[in-house]
């Protein structure tokens, strides 16, 4: 009776193995029918045998199965009799050319002698282990028709020496399995606990990879790129480790979980080098006896050094730390009862595809993609024309947060000569499924992506096994895992010499300084273009996480096509800065007290000689460590560190911090700042390291991105993976040193993982500033939420609306930090001058007058010349305003010359003056007059009065990529004061966000008086309209960031005017452009007018047109007018924008038929500074001002269509 049940059962799940076995030559393989027929094996004879064990059973079993013989059979067993017979349908061809061809194979019989041996045990199900092997080749025999079937089928054994060869096959595959004495075994006890299966992992190995010593590589040719290979007696492999590019001394600082069955076996780490045009090959291997970890405490082996061997030589030495964590899992005690397995939030899932029902079209070749957090864990073998598949595959992944995993199934059409299609999906997160598994029997419908039904379901079941990874503080991030920072290290890098020229004869190298943990580049110097003896004076900050966190200090060539070359390295070893200090209760770190100061010679990446040198200083900092001791009268365990996790996923984001007994001091000695309700106050302090972890992000569209952070810098401190998908699940974790919570800025940037990290286009981005976050964190911990999922935040800047991201933040304070003056944010920006007035000049003319200019200097450099001012002691300027860009206001020299200016003898020096720029006459974002006293010339007297505003900004250098950091500082604690402000000189500048406050109602006043050739107060106060966050009500101001410029653009743009009286010297600043982004769509653009416009004709008039350019492409003419400084166009035209920074260039110049067009001035600016259709501001209809600044105005209106 359970024969046709066991039949069945065969061809409803064979399929599922028989298409790991399929030939490359056949197109599929079925099972269509199968039976055993209605005879059993026999066993014909058993005789014991003694053994010397006493729950131990051997026995000698004559076994057959001959279906044909009938002797022993009774006439109504005869009439029932069914044979033994299987039939496989076996497909030649591919797609429509191929053909279907059953095989049969019939009468099947063997017969054998079997020694079978039990082992006992008390406890159910009593039978411990079955051991079995045949004492001598069994015998069986079988007819195979593969043409023709039951009717015509020949039987091919019958073909001379075909049997013989088949039995000999078959005795080759069973003999080394169970021909005596092979035994085959079977744990019976493991079976059904659960661990017979070596495939399924009962415990999870973290392996921390920190680097190796030089590697004496003299046999392998060409560049090394090395990796470290992860597999278990030379077989199963379990991970890699990421390539270090081009380096004999590779440091990956990088945290592996590998899955293990057992430590029964041997670990092996394969050194291997990357080769882009053949295989990979092993360079050196060590092995490690997972054995040995039972004899230690805790499971646990740290820095371990293993040696690589090559043909029995060491090669090179690798630097390791292990901790094997086992599944939990229930424990029996002594009376009976069970105590069950350790509840965690990581651990290990085991995920398995089961089948298919129902899909559209029995057509289908379909396969099964698992996706978790984006990336591939489960691939399915393909299933030939079946809409209904079993496939029973499963996969196993190791989760540090079961809370943050994300599951989506893709059902696909495997189609050979085009693009697989997607049949359906299913998407869920792994809690919820868990959820839904208990109500459900593990059935899901399959939809497609945005949401609709579609045909056929799929049945999916997990097992989650938890681990408990506690103790695990001290590995590197890597792979989902971060820990908390210990401190900053300040590096400051001076100079290099006798660099390495890679640029050949015609040039020099471009030399920059990177600083690198393990692959992640944490900061970087600016370049200095051709040049073998660079000087920086930059100073940079990076967070370490152990005292075994190396840094590599790269001197790299700047390269604007390739990638960037290496020209030699030195490695930063923490232990010289950080001491760990260990007591019975508490362990901390702090600095040694030693700051490195020195000149280090570069070691070369590859095997070129060593060249050069670099000279940098090093000095630890530790961040704010409060003793350990539990929590709100609950916990009984907190990590001691201010942002550590107390999770048991260790997720670091958003400890709490409220202590029964708050300590007056941390760790360090230093005094601990408390909010009034015992709070550790965050505010208070000004430094510290933030940690953002980025949970996921939702696009609009599909791409493959990864995601960058930076805080207050132009380029990225931290990047993730890459993922593809429309939400992308990344749970990663990055920090950066924060220099002035109160000026700071934090930026997330979503970009293509399809481009070179060269180019600036963007998919989206976040800003915010940091006290802002600074105080969400003190909100969560008032209200002592103990999980932190993280805030919903609109995307900026993506191509469609609808773009979110999902962060939760930490912050460190770091403690016995001061931060030097020239370091500070203030220090670098925007400085706009207004020439106002001059007082008391001294009298040169024969009248008693003068006819004054005045030239500006900074550092060494002119950078402007005013109008000169006819026959007065007294000069007043109007509209006389230029911007400069100023690296650092701490060091910048300010000068002014004061010149009277005469036709024929010469101009006569009147006096000149200068002051600081970083005293009190300069304020962030206040306009305040300052009297500069004039010397410098015997009998001079007087001071000419001058106008500053100081906008603090990042100033983008030459080679960084636009950051949306690289914009006018946003200041949410600071307003314009009530002091007179010269508004055209903002309005023409990168405009600013101003925060509610008594002064914007003052300037409110102002703006009412301004002249009608003015933009709006809202385009001067504010960049656009800010967005509103969705998790909180809060404002998010938009980004404005500068372009890239070469070095001499960048402190100032010079035009050069042909036809208007001025010197060669004459200069004025074209205003800072931004990279604020939009989207794709077509404007529509309307030269209306222009007033005011310089007159270079023999009349005093002009012949006035516009040219306009989008990006680098001239879309538009319009007529000349002629005889006017005032022409009148109203001619529109309209053209393609897309959503990133468009540059849009409007030219006025003076038409001359026999000669070359003069320039009287010029617009250009980012489109999407003036039109914001992420906000709905679709439409903008204004005057814009002309440069050189009093060149006149243009009146334009630009109307955007979305596409």
């Amino acid at each position: 009776m359970f024969e046709p049940l066991m039949s069945a059962y065969v061809i409803e799940n064979i399929d599922t193995y028989l298409v790991d076995y399929l030939p490359g030559f056949l197109d599929s393989v079925r099972l269509t029918t199968f039976t055993l027929g209605t005879k059993p094996v026999r066993v014909q004879s058993v005789r014991w045998i003694q053994e010397s064990d006493a729950d131990t059973v051997c026995m000698d079993w004559a076994v057959s199965f001959k279906p044909s013989d009938t002797s022993d059979m009774n006439r109504k067993q005869l009439e029932k009799k069914v044979n033994p017979k299987v039939i496989l349908t076996i497909r030649l061809g591919k797609g429509m050319v191929g053909a279907g061809i059953p095989v049969l194979v019939e009468n099947m019989s063997f017969q054998g002698l079997m020694r079978v041996k039990l082992k006992f045990m008390s406890k159910f199900p009593h039978v411990k282990m079955v051991e079995a092997c045949f004492l001598q080749k069994p015998e069986f025999d079988y007819v195979l028709k593969p043409i023709g079937g039951e009717t015509f089928g020949l039987d091919v054994t019958n073909i001379p020496g075909l049997q013989s060869f088949v039995r000999d096959q078959v005795h080759a595959i069973l003999g080394p399995m169970m021909y005596y004495p092979n035994v085959f075994s079977f744990d019976v006890d493991k079976f059904f606990s659960g661990e017979l299966d070596i495939t399924q992992a009962n415990g999870v190995l973290a392996v921390t990879v920190y680097s190796t010593t030089a590697i004496n590589a003299k046999d392998i040719s060409g560049s090394l790129n090395p990796y470290i290979r992860f597999y278990l007696d030379k077989a199963q492999e379990l991970g890699r480790s990421s390539v270090q590019e081009n380096t004999l001394e590779p440091r990956w600082n990088e945290t592996h979980f590998l899955m293990l069955n057992n430590l029964k076996s041997v670990l092996s780490f394969e050194l291997r080098n990357q080769q882009t045009e053949s295989k990979d090959r092993r360079i050196a291997r060590g092995h490690f006896n997972l054995s040995n970890l039972n004899v230690e405490e805790d499971y646990c082996v740290e820095g371990y050094e293993l040696d690589l061997m090559h043909n029995g030589n060491s090669l090179s030495q690798l630097k390791v730390d292990m901790r094997y964590m086992p599944v939990s899992k229930a424990i029996a005690r002594d009376d009976g009862t069970v105590e069950p397995p350790v509840e965690s939030n990581s651990g290990i899932l085991r995920f398995t595809v089961h089948e298919c029902r129902n899909l559209e079209s029995v057509r289908l070749n379909p396969y099964v993609r698992v996706m978790i957090n984006g990336t591939e864990r489960i691939k399915t073998p393909v299933f030939k024309r079946n809409a209904n598949p079993k496939f029973e595959r499963s996969g196993e992944v190791v989760v540090l947060d079961q809370t943050a995993v994300y599951i989506r199934v893709e059902v696909k059409d495997s189609i050979s000569f085009a693009e697989d299609s997607t049949v359906g999906v299913w998407k869920c997160y792994l809690v919820e499924m868990m959820q839904q598994l208990k109500k459900n029997d593990g059935w899901w419908d399959l939809t497609h992506d945005d949401g609709r039904k579609t045909f056929g379901r799929i049945r999916l079941s997990v097992q989650w096994k938890p681990v408990v990874m506690s103790g695990l503080s001290e590995a590197l991030g890597g792979y989902g895992i971060y820990n908390p920072p210990i401190g900053i290290v300040r590096i400051t890098f001076w100079r290099a010499r006798n660099l390495k020229n890679v640029e050949g004869v015609a040039s020099k190298s471009d030399p920059y300084v990177r600083v690198m943990s393990g692959s992640q580049v944490r900061t970087r110097t600016s370049v200095i273009d051709n040049n073998l003896d660079p000087e920086w004076g930059e100073t940079q900050y990076v967070p370490v996480h152990s005292d075994m966190e190396d840094l590599k200090l790269e001197v790299m060539d700047w390269e604007a096509k390739i990638k960037d070359r290496s020209l030699g390295f030195t490695v930063l070893h923490m232990k010289e800065l950080v001491k760990h200090v260990i007591t019975e209760t508490d362990d901390w770190y702090e600095s040694t007290g030693n700051i490195i100061d020195q000149w280090v010679p570069l070691r070369s990446a590859n095997r070129s000689p060593n060249k050069g040198e670099l000279q940098y200083t090093a000095e630890f900092f530790p961040t704010l460590d409060l003793p350990e001791q539990a929590t709100d009268g609950e916990e009984e365990h907190h990590s001691n560190q201010v942002g550590k996790s107390t999770d048991d996923s260790l997720d670091c984001i958003g400890a709490p911090t409220v202590f029964a007994d708050k300590p007056a001091t941390d760790l360090h000695g230093v005094p601990v700042k408390y909010t009034p309700d015992d709070l550790v106050d965050l505010m208070s302090y000004n430094s510290g390291v933030l940690t953002v972890k980025i949970h996921e992000v939702k696009l609009p569209i599909v791409a493959t991105a990864y995601c960058q952070l930076a805080v207050d810098s132009l380029l990225p401190q931290f990047h993730t993976a890459k993922i593809k998908g429309r939400t992308l699940t990344f749970n990663e974790a990055g920090d950066a040193f924060v220099k002035e919570a109160d000026f700071s800025r934090v930026a997330v940037e979503i970009k293509s993982g399809d481009l070179d990290e060269k180019e600036d286009e963007k998919l989206g981005y976040w800003v915010e500033p940091v006290n802002a976050i600074i105080r969400r964190i003190q909100s969560r911990r008032r209200s002592n939420e103990k999980n932190d999922d993280g805030d919903w935040f609109e995307l900026m800047g993506t191509s469609i609306p609808g773009g979110q991201i999902r962060l939760s933040f930490s912050y460190t304070p770091v403690v016995n930090f001061t931060l030097n003056p020239n370091e500070s944010l203030d220090n670098q920006g925007q400085l706009t001058v207004t020439l106002l007035k001059a007082h008391d000049l001294m009298a040169v003319n024969k009248s008693g007058t003068s006819d004054p200019y005045v030239v500006f200097t900074v550092n060494g450099e002119r950078k402007y010349k005013s109008t000169t001012i006819k026959k007065t002691r007294n000069p007043v300027w109007n509209n006389e305003s230029f911007i400069v860009p100023i690296q650092s206001r701490v060091i910048a020299s300010f000068r002014i010359e004061v010149f009277d200016w005469n036709k024929f003898s010469g101009d006569v020096p009147l006096g000149s003056g200068g002051i600081s720029l970083r005293g009190d006459f300069v304020e962030s974002f206040v306009a305040k007059n300052v009297n500069i006293p004039l010397d410098g010339v015997a009998g001079v007297d007087g001071y000419v009065q001058v106008r500053l505003l100081w906008k603090p900004q990042l100033l983008i250098r030459k080679k960084t990529h636009t950051s949306v950091l690289g914009d006018q500082r946003t200041y949410t604690n600071m307003g314009l004061s009530n002091t007179s402000c010269d508004l055209s000189s903002t309005s023409r500048s990168s405009s600013f966000f101003l925060p509610p406050s008594k002064s914007s109602s003052s300037i409110s006043k102002a703006a009412g008086a301004l002249p009608l050739s003015f933009p709006s107060l809202e385009s001067i106060t504010r960049p656009s309209p800010p967005a509103l966050s969705t998790s909180t009500s809060r404002w998010i101001p938009t980004s404005n960031a500068s372009r890239p410029r070469s070095d001499s653009q960048s402190s100032s743009v010079f035009e050069q005017r042909t036809s208007i009286e001025m010197s060669n010297d004459d200069t004025l600043s074209q205003p800072e452009t931004s990279a604020a982004t939009g989207l794709n769509g077509s404007v529509t653009i309307t030269l209306i007018e222009a007033r005011s416009l310089v007159g270079v004709d023999k009349g005093g008039t002009s012949d006035p047109f516009a040219r306009v350019i989008i990006g680098k492409k001239q879309v538009y003419k319009t007529k000349h007018m002629k005889k006017t400084l005032a022409p009148l166009w109203n001619e529109s035209f309209s053209c393609y924008v897309s959503s990133q920074p468009t540059m849009m260039n409007i030219k006025v110049k003076d038409y001359n038929r026999f000669s070359n067009s003069v320039e009287l001035g010029q617009y250009e600016g980012n489109v999407w500074d003036l039109l914001r259709p992420q906000d709905r501001i679709t439409v903008v209809d204004r005057w814009l001002p002309l440069y050189p600044e009093g060149q006149g105005d243009i009146h334009v209106k630009i109307e955007f269509t979305q596409q």
